[in-house]
């Protein structure tokens, strides 16, 4: 018959676990402490980039407002602080080449987005969250991305463009360089697409809709990045 296993060993073994059940105790605390913390700061920071788009979309209202573009309305979304050109007066039918209206808004639109807060926070109220982020090996990114998107109507034989596609690209690509030059900031900041007829704003059955459709979209956005 087996013997029972003297009393300071049980003790002994039952302390072991006690023990080892505090440690993963207060293992699991600490990582639940850590995530909540990390949770809290990604919180944080969302909060603040969504305030920083608020103000560039009041700046970027204001110089529409002041010049009084009737075609041009802001908005800002998920993509970010979105610019968007409609209008006759930007481009001919079927061309990418940028009409003297589309040139001299362009010009309002480009002084403005040289003279955003996002892009001078530096020298802002705000620089104590660059040096906060820039301590924990992060950084503050900007793009500036333009899309052109089309109606449904079909190009004419004589068009230098294969399809609507390509004629929204070009247009895009159009819109994108002259801001580039115009506020002289970083080529890399940029980038462009083209959506042809496929992300229609309204419905093409009617001649107006067709008209709202034909656009140019300008996207300022802002973004969180681990720095290399």
């Amino acid at each position: 018959m087996a013997q029972d296993k003297p009393y300071y060993e049980k003790k002994a073994r039952t302390g072991w676990l006690l023990s080892y059940g505090d440690v993963v105790t207060l293992l699991i605390t600490f990582f639940i402490m850590m995530i909540s913390k990390q949770s809290g700061d990604i919180s944080r920071m969302n909060a603040w980039v969504s305030d920083q788009l608020n103000r560039t979309a009041r700046e970027i209202q204001e110089v529409v407002d002041a010049n009084r573009f009737e075609n041009i309305t802001v908005a800002h979304h998920s993509k970010g602080v979105q610019i968007t050109l409609r209008g006759q007066s930007i481009f001919n039918t079927g061309e990418a080449t940028p009409l003297p209206e589309l040139a001299s808004q362009l010009q309002q639109i480009s002084e403005a987005i040289g003279n955003l807060s996002i892009l001078n926070l530096a020298e802002s109220e705000q620089r104590t969250m660059l040096h906060e982020l820039e301590k924990n090996n992060l950084k503050w990114t900007v793009e500036i991305r333009v899309e052109g998107h089309t109606d449904n109507v079909p190009l004419g034989s004589r068009s230098k463009f294969r399809d609507n596609w390509q004629l929204s690209a070009a247009r895009a690509q159009t819109v994108m360089k002259m801001l580039q030059e115009m506020t002289g900031l970083p080529e890399l900041i940029f980038a462009v697409a083209g959506f042809g007829e496929f992300q229609p704003s309204a419905p093409n059955d009617t001649n107006e809709s067709r008209a709202l459709n034909r656009r140019v979209e300008i996207y300022i956005d802002a973004s969180i990045q681990q720095a290399r």
